[in-house]
């Protein structure tokens, strides 16, 4: 018997990941950035870093306002897709291919931030590890804006199911996360996304081993790495609304700041 075919990663298909992750309003949530650095950043921002950047979906947007954008990822698939969407659109922008649990930079950032629940580690050695590279990278008084990435929902592991459309192209995305190891809080996350175009079906799907951060974990976490000082959680883009006071949580923004 043959072995059986593995399906295609989307991560090397950035084109298809941006289309399946199209559905985030970048002019509002950019909105939301600015608004956090005028309220709490103590220094003028000119550099922004992406972590986890994949299809950089944010770039345009942060260059069109005049900030030097650069995007860190461990894929180089999507690195080189976001340099010829640069290239299309005429601007330049920088890249770093790098493993977001230790890095290094050669300058330093005004602002990081990392979104969509793109914090990939596999341990609490793993984040604050990852906390040591943010801070080696930030500039003393900038901020470091996380979305999503907290488990703040800890009553049950998710599972979420949309579909996109774009110029006839249609995809439908099922993300859900599965328990691996319930002592050490590890999860399977799975994306399953179907690409439907010009009558042919393709089926990506990818799976990594992730780790459930809770919110009082975190902040030990963050103590225990002792580079930032924690400014507070806010739910859906919205400095009004602190998540402790929120009716229905979507996309949890927590705000970290170098010391």
């Amino acid at each position: 018997m043959g072995m059986e075919k593995k399906p295609p990663d989307l991560y090397d298909s950035p084109f298809y990941y941006d289309v399946a992750f199209g559905f985030r309003d970048i002019g509002k949530e950019v909105d939301f950035f600015e608004e956090c650095i005028r309220k709490f950043s103590k220094i003028k921002v000119d550099k922004v870093l992406d972590i986890g950047c994949g299809p950089s979906p944010y770039m345009l947007e942060l260059v069109k306002r005049g900030y030097a954008f650069t995007g860190l990822d461990l894929s180089s698939s999507m690195l080189d897709y976001s340099l010829k969407k640069a290239s299309k659109a005429g601007i330049k922008i920088e890249t770093i291919h790098a493993d977001m649990r230790s890095f290094k930079t050669k300058e330093k950032f005004d602002f990081v931030f990392c979104m969509l629940g793109s914090i990939s580690i596999e341990s609490n050695r793993d984040f604050l590890s990852h906390l040591d590279s943010v801070a080696g990278c930030l500039g003393s008084g900038g901020l470091y804006l996380i979305d999503a990435s907290i488990d703040f929902d800890w009553t049950g592991l998710g599972r979420e199911r949309w579909t996109m459309l774009k110029n006839g192209l249609t995809v439908n995305v099922t993300w859900e996360e599965e328990p691996m190891s319930l002592t050490e809080q590890k999860v399977i996350d799975r994306l399953i996304v179907e690409v439907f175009e010009e009558g042919k079906t393709t089926v990506f799907k990818t799976e990594k081993i992730g780790k459930i951060i809770f919110p009082q974990e975190f902040l030990e976490l963050v103590e225990k790495n002792g580079k930032f000082e924690f400014l507070g959680w806010y739910n859906s883009f919205n400095l009004a609304e602190s998540l402790e006071k929120a009716k229905k949580m979507n996309r949890p923004m927590t705000l970290l700041r170098r010391k």
